[in-house]
């Protein structure tokens, strides 16, 4: 008696086949969308927390997630490094940043502009690999200062070929190279220019690729002191809810603590979150109906043998918890299968994104596991008092 669910299910081979692939398909796409938008969201948490600054200072109204055109002069950075409390600097550091995007790797890449100065303490404690930091002798950078007005503007098509191929230097991350196949000295096309990679640094700092913040000025604004933004380290980290609030109202900036950047991050895509839900239980929804039907149908198709069954004493818990085991078989080997299926999604998205992140842990696979031991119970309830309510006499005489 205690085989007959598994028997039942080899009875009906591609039945029970197709049931747990089901299953399979949506517990794996469960898996999948989660572990894609928490590691994806993850790791730009991680590297922008991987700065030595306690605040980001941002143009008012851009967001902390999507960058639109806002940029500030020189001015705002010389307000902010003003900034005092109690009479006292309050700043102790800052680093400029200005970013432009194109495409390395076949995917579109953040470019961050950062000075030669500015660069070692932008890594944190993540050291370079191989090779060095871009313009070492400050060449480009004296370059640009010497031909520069006030505003930092100069004729950038007067610039000497000689000069600027010392500009034209990128430090990209570990992973980066890795993906793309990059060596030191490669060269390679961006923004309409032709870049040598002279670095190579750890994997884990803010961006992937960074170049010196006067080339980027060179290409864009020719020359003029523009920044996307500012990374803001204090003089007294306790003191950040003060500075923030002297820099917004002295400026007029948007200003985020870094420590705060993380729940900032996954507000901003709770919407993306949503939908992830919504669609995966849909996904769910439908794979356990089909449960349902499979298990209905199969009551209608054994209804002699329940008949039998209750004759020979079976109680109508005893037909509920047959219903219930063969349920579980079926949704227990096709969550199995989805949480095989969701790590073999994950290899596959590693080698055609692998630059996106798919952090498959053990919470997810709880969750999977969770969700198909419900499901099952929850498929056959109805069949199996369906089942219980048979009456014996009937069900022997049915043809």
């Amino acid at each position: 008696m205690s085989y007959l669910p598994l028997a039942n299910i080899f009875h009906r081979k591609l039945r029970s086949v197709l049931c747990m692939l089901a299953v399979s398909i949506g517990i794996a796409m469960l898996v999948v969308m989660l572990g894609l938008s928490h590691g994806t969201l993850n790791e730009v948490a991680q590297r922008m927390e991987s700065v030595p600054a306690e605040l980001l200072v941002l143009p008012r109204g851009e967001s902390a997630i999507y960058m639109g055109g806002g940029t500030f002069g020189q001015g705002h950075e010389e307000l902010i490094r003003e900034t005092a409390i109690n009479g006292q600097p309050a700043v102790k550091r800052i680093i400029p940043v200005f970013w432009l995007t194109d495409n390395l790797a076949g995917q579109k890449q953040r470019i961050y502009g950062v000075d030669h100065a500015d660069a070692a303490t932008l890594f944190g404690n993540r050291p370079l690999l191989e090779g060095r930091l871009f313009d070492p002798e400050h060449t480009f950078a004296n370059a640009v200062q010497e031909r520069a007005a006030a505003n930092g503007a100069y004729d950038t098509d007067a610039m000497p070929a000689e000069l600027l191929e010392a500009g034209l230097e990128i430090v990209i991350d570990r992973r980066l190279q890795e993906v793309g196949g990059y060596a030191l000295n490669d060269r390679v096309p961006m923004l309409g220019r032709t870049f040598t990679i002279v670095g190579i640094v750890e994997t884990g700092v803010v961006g992937r690729v960074f170049a010196p913040i006067q080339t980027l000025r060179h290409i864009a604004t020719t020359g003029i002191h523009r920044s996307t933004m500012f990374f803001v380290q204090l003089t007294d980290p306790d003191s950040a809810t003060a500075v923030t609030a002297a820099i917004e109202d002295g400026i007029g900036a948007q200003v985020v603590r870094k420590d705060s950047y993380r729940q900032i991050l996954y507000e901003s895509f709770s919407q993306v979150y949503t939908y992830i839900n919504i669609a995966s239980g849909l996904a769910l929804v439908v794979c356990f109906l089909f449960i349902l039907l499979t298990m209905y149908t199969l009551v209608l198709e054994r209804t002699r043998e329940i008949g039998i069954l209750r004759s020979l004493g079976a109680t109508r818990r005893y037909i509920v918890r047959l219903a219930v085991e063969e349920s579980l078989l079926l949704c227990t080997g096709g969550t199995l299968g989805g949480i095989g299926l969701a790590f073999l999604t994950k290899r596959i998205l590693e080698h055609t994104l692998p630059l996106q992140t798919v952090d498959l842990n053990w919470r997810w696979v709880v969750v999977a596991l969770f969700v198909g031991i419900v499901g099952g119970v929850g498929s056959a309830l109805y069949p199996g008092y369906r089942a219980a309510r048979l009456d014996p006499a009937t069900a022997l005489a049915y043809e």
